[in-house]
């Protein structure tokens, strides 16, 4: 059996996923496509616009044959984490290729952008602690210190998902020949077709039509309120004293200090915390941190122990296939939630994942 996976969020599902989709497995040649999406919260710290099984249930209707979750801790990390999250769970399904999107045509480019990065020579250590000393954030640190060395690959990381593309690929690394990879690009259309997630977002924001860049089978019909959860997370960050916040996930060099004593009261004010160091993505991972209760122990927790999935939708055709593969692989598989015993070592990190869900429906 020949698998490729891709790693999602369909935030919501849009024509460029569905072209992800068609692309990946006609390209590859795969027999089963396999999707690892977030669950409840985003990568860049937003809580998702419909629940995880509607979003799953899309991914299915466009051909995807099984939709497992990406734990929480993962779904709401810097983008290395993220991706080496996504890769530690996808190794539950032994070989297979990973494919995604980028802005480059030539993926060869990517993965000697990604060999360069990994390699860091200490030119580029020395550029990347100067900037960091003056207060950039990594992500920032490291393209400003490329660019002096290699400009060339600074460019390619001016996009979103090129950035995540080379931390696929760095991820990927690490094992072996077990994981190809495959690329779709993403051309723009002015607008006709095709619109990123945030834009449709953004769109349904303002009330207006986003049928003519989302399948027919994508209703959004029992979206979250932006602003219930605001009001949720603005009280989670204030009811924590700053040495509670210091030991939330994501917050460091005294950033709980400045949480604690700054007067917002609301998620815009809390977004005015955004600096050179602190990205509008990390502050906003940061409050979906906090809301959520999760600190820097789990985090560790879910380094430290084997992979986990939990499975959100399969195509029955693929179930006698698919299940016994993630029953017998080395981690732990879960239909449900409520199959994991309270004293199972990752408890705590299903926990979190149903804690993210309790919270989206409060937030509808």
């Amino acid at each position: 059996m020949k698998i490729t996976a891709v790693i999602a969020e369909y935030n919501p599902f849009h024509n460029g996923h569905l072209k992800q989709l068609r692309c990946a497995k006609r390209e590859t040649k795969a027999d089963t496509v396999v999707v690892v999406m977030s669950g409840s919260f985003t990568q860049h710290g937003d809580i998702c616009v419909c629940d995880r099984y509607t979003r799953a249930k899309w991914a299915i209707q466009a051909g995807a044959d099984m939709v497992i979750e990406l734990p929480t801790v993962y779904s709401l990390s810097h983008a290395q984490r993220f991706a080496e999250g996504a890769l530690k769970t996808l190794s539950m399904l032994g070989e297979y290729t990973l494919s995604f999107g980028t802005e480059s045509e030539e993926l060869k480019e990517l993965s000697l952008a990604a060999e360069f990065m990994q390699s860091e020579s200490n030119d580029m250590s020395g550029l990347l602690k100067g900037y960091l000393g003056q207060g950039y954030s990594v992500a920032k640190s490291r393209t400003m210190a490329l660019n002096s060395i290699r400009p060339d690959i600074a460019n390619m990381l001016t996009s979103p998902n090129n950035i995540l593309a080379i931390e696929y690929l760095k991820a990927a690394s690490k094992y072996g020949g077990r994981v190809q990879v495959h690329s779709v690009e993403r051309k723009p259309d002015d607008g006709k077709k095709y619109l990123s997630s945030t834009k449709i977002r953004e769109l349904m924001k303002n009330g207006g039509d986003i049928s003519p860049f989302v399948p027919p089978f994508v209703t959004l019909e029992d979206c979250i309120s932006q602003e219930k959860y605001g009001t949720i997370s603005t009280y989670a960050m204030k009811a924590m004293t700053a040495k509670q916040l210091g030991e939330i996930y994501n917050v460091s060099e005294g950033m709980e200090n400045r949480i604690s004593q700054a007067d917002f009261t609301d998620m815009s004010g809390f977004l005015e915390l955004t600096s050179r160091r602190y990205t509008r993505s990390t502050i906003k991972r940061i409050a979906a941190c906090a809301t959520l209760g999760l600190n820097k122990e789990l985090a560790e927790l879910a380094k430290n122990e084997k992979p986990y999935c939990t499975l959100l939708a399969i195509r029955p055709s693929k179930k006698k296939l698919l299940l016994p593969l993630l029953a017998n692989a080395d981690g732990y598989f879960f239909f449900k939630h409520s199959d994991c015993p309270q004293d199972h070592p990752i408890r705590p990190l299903i926990d979190l994942d149903e804690k993210a869900n309790k919270i989206h429906k409060l937030c509808r």
